[in-house]
């Protein structure tokens, strides 16, 4: 899971913007949204233009730096703050895997290009390289021979030594810092499919429903999210795409669907397609949905404990101490964001209206 994470000169976070998934209360309500001792479950409420996606990109910047999964580059033009003072951008992360600890640091300069990186396994260096200074340091219990002289530099070391070596020990920070990053994901659908990590190719929605036997449970889905299909598998010029039943033919799913619709779709697709999703970003994930379907998907995610998740949204109507608790709402406003339990010296209880604060500037602006 992720302990810490922090970036600074990042598109529009100029001053480091610091999440802490280890500032947890002691609330009664609503503990299967804390996991390890860690926030398992959050929900980011923010206005517009606060840097909602930009946070989702900076969290998921990991994944293009250290695996081949896919990647949505529009959300990284325009990479370092406009405004910058030093031409660094930094990423920091803290994980924590059973009872060890892992830092992972790297910064990039313009046109990121990798300046440095540096891990840590409990507060011991394990690998650190400069590519600037010349610095180095390798004490990678499972790779102390591996020859960096054939990586250009194009690429992370760490990731090169991870793809260049055979072995891996189970507890190796190593690993386990690339089994987490490789099952991250990103996604979100307010123009098209736009998803990154998890998935080094692209599948069809439909071959995924069809191929694995899914009509029945994704219909069964929608059902409980109000839409009332009655689906089948239609073909259509030798490619078989999901279907649904009328009374006098048959039509393809995503040519009568809609929009809010598809979106769902698309939420079901990634939240089943795969077993070992590690930490799951969904980017204003109820734009499309009224207040009872947003309120239905939060749910679904928060019941899904093995991953842990952060979404997004504008929607005031899902803060709620009925509906997660305190420590697991966040506010992102100026470049900061915090708990909504850390934003107020108020002690919130559970009979406090968190909207009516959050709306009346109890937790700032």
């Amino acid at each position: 899971m992720i302990r810490k994470f922090s970036v600074r000169n990042f598109k529009n976070f100029r001053e480091e913007l610091v999440l802490d998934f280890s500032l947890t209360r002691d609330y009664a309500s609503n503990g299967f949204l804390i996991r390890n001792g860690l926030v398992n479950k959050m929900l980011v409420y923010g206005r517009n233009n606060s840097g909602k996606s930009n946070l989702g990109a900076a969290i998921m910047d990991i994944t293009t730096h250290l695996t081949d999964n896919l990647s949505d580059n529009v959300l990284y033009n325009y990479y370092i703050n406009g405004d910058y003072v030093d031409d660094l951008v930094t990423f920091s992360y803290e994980f924590l895997f059973g009872s060890q600890v892992v830092s992972y640091t790297y910064s990039k300069g313009i046109g990121r290009k990798l300046v440095s990186e540096e891990l840590y396994s409990d507060g011991e260096l394990v690998f650190r390289q400069n590519y600037r200074t010349g610095a180095f340091v390798n004490n990678i219990a499972d790779a102390k021979t591996i020859d960096l002289k054939k990586n250009n530099y194009s690429i992370s070391s760490i990731k090169f030594i991870y793809n260049n070596t055979l072995y891996w020990s189970d507890d190796s920070p190593v690993k386990l810092l690339m089994d987490f990053v490789s099952n991250m994901l990103w996604f979100r659908s307010l123009r098209q499919n736009e998803y990154m990590g998890a998935l080094k190719g692209r599948e069809l929605l439909d071959d995924f429903i069809i191929n694995n036997d899914r009509i029945e449970d994704f219909q069964s889905f929608l059902k409980g999210c109000g839409q009332d299909y009655s689906l089948c598998s239609i073909s259509e010029g030798g490619q078989n795409y999901l279907g649904v039943k009328f009374d006098h033919y048959n039509a393809r799913f995503d040519m009568v669907a809609s929009t809010g619709t598809l979106s769902l779709w698309l939420f079901y697709y990634w939240m089943n397609r795969k077993d070992d999703i590690s930490f799951v970003f969904l980017d204003e994930f109820d734009a499309f949905y009224h207040y009872e379907l947003a309120l239905y998907i939060l749910n679904y995610v928060n019941r899904k404990t093995e991953f842990q998740s952060v979404l997004t949204t504008h929607n005031t109507f899902l803060i709620s101490n009925d509906i997660m608790r305190p420590d697991c709402y966040a506010l992102l406003s100026n470049g900061k964001i915090r708990s909504f339990a850390d934003s107020t010296k108020k002690t919130i209880r559970t009979g406090h209206n968190l909207e009516k604060m959050m709306l009346g500037g109890e937790f700032g602006d």
